[in-house]
């Protein structure tokens, strides 16, 4: 299952990125869904679940910290995303 976090600024997506693939770990900045966005176009981080406290507890080190973080489920074909921070 996966995650995604949404931060204050695409560029903390990107940041956040960046450092996870320095320490071996490959996520995915994507554009923030419609269903969720509430500033307009912007970028999250998508990862598996079980990093989820990696992700949260990094990024606020980093001092990007994660505004919100949604879990993806899928449901009659389409994505739901519950909001779990």
């Amino acid at each position: 299952m996966d995650c995604i976090a949404i931060y204050d600024s695409g560029n903390y997506a990107f940041r956040m990125n960046r450092i996870f693939e320095q320490q071996g770990l490959y996520f995915e900045v994507i554009s923030t869904p419609c269903k969720i966005a509430t500033t307009g176009c912007g970028y999250c981080l998508l990862f598996p679940y079980e990093y989820l406290n990696t992700v949260v507890s990094q990024s606020l080190e980093n001092g990007c910290p994660v505004r919100e973080a949604y879990k993806i489920e899928e449901r009659g074909g389409r994505n739901v995303y519950i909001r779990i921070i």
